[in-house]
């Protein structure tokens, strides 16, 4: 299955810093460059015919039409790598503001009256461990969701650090809701339903 990434807040926020030694860590030379504002790259493939691939890289994220040109990158690393484009921009993301992300609580790591989840939620399709700063009233509920395997769901800015994904400036932490109304109803009747419903 093909898969094209047109997400612009995803793509705005690629920076062009993370791509440019993605391109070097896999073989593509710099051709040129046009100060602040753009470098070229260039790839030679020899498969069963000779190809030849480049890129032209904005370095400023806040051109214009910054967010089609990562698109049109992504394109072509997809047809250069063999590669999805998720794959690929899975390890391009380095942020991703004000992202709602859902997953189970696979660790937990108690401070003084606050802890430390992980999470295994998917980022850009893909599934990864994401770190999450928790106060106390939050850890008692991520404890819970780990005993009782449990989706959670967090909001926040998601931030690689060191190659770990971190949800920093958090907004909330929650059981993510799967019930229908109905349930819910049944549950309070029977005073189980007590968490969301406060």
């Amino acid at each position: 299955m093909i898969v094209t990434v047109r997400d612009p807040s995803i793509l705005s926020n690629l920076d062009p810093m993370q791509l440019t030694a993605y391109l070097q860590s896999r073989g593509w030379l710099q051709e040129s460059g046009v100060d602040d504002k753009e470098s070229v790259w260039v790839i030679s493939i020899n498969d069963e015919e000779y190809d030849e691939f480049s890129i032209t890289l904005p370095l400023n994220p806040k051109t214009r039409s910054y967010a089609l040109r990562m698109a049109e990158i992504l394109e072509t690393l997809e047809r250069t790598e063999g590669r999805s484009q998720l794959d690929i921009l899975s390890d391009l993301v380095t942020n991703i503001p004000l992202v709602e992300i859902q997953g189970l609580v696979i660790r937990l790591a108690e401070h003084k009256n606050a802890g430390n989840a992980i999470i295994m939620g998917f980022v850009v399709g893909k599934p990864q461990q994401i770190q999450i700063r928790l106060n106390e009233e939050e850890y008692k509920l991520a404890q819970m969701a780990y005993t009782e395997r449990l989706v959670v769901e967090s909001t926040g800015d998601l931030i690689k650090e060191n190659g770990i994904f971190v949800l920093s400036n958090k907004i909330k932490f929650d059981l993510y809701d799967t019930l229908s109304e109905r349930d819910k109803q049944s549950l309070i009747q029977d005073g189980l339903y007590h968490l969301r419903s406060q």
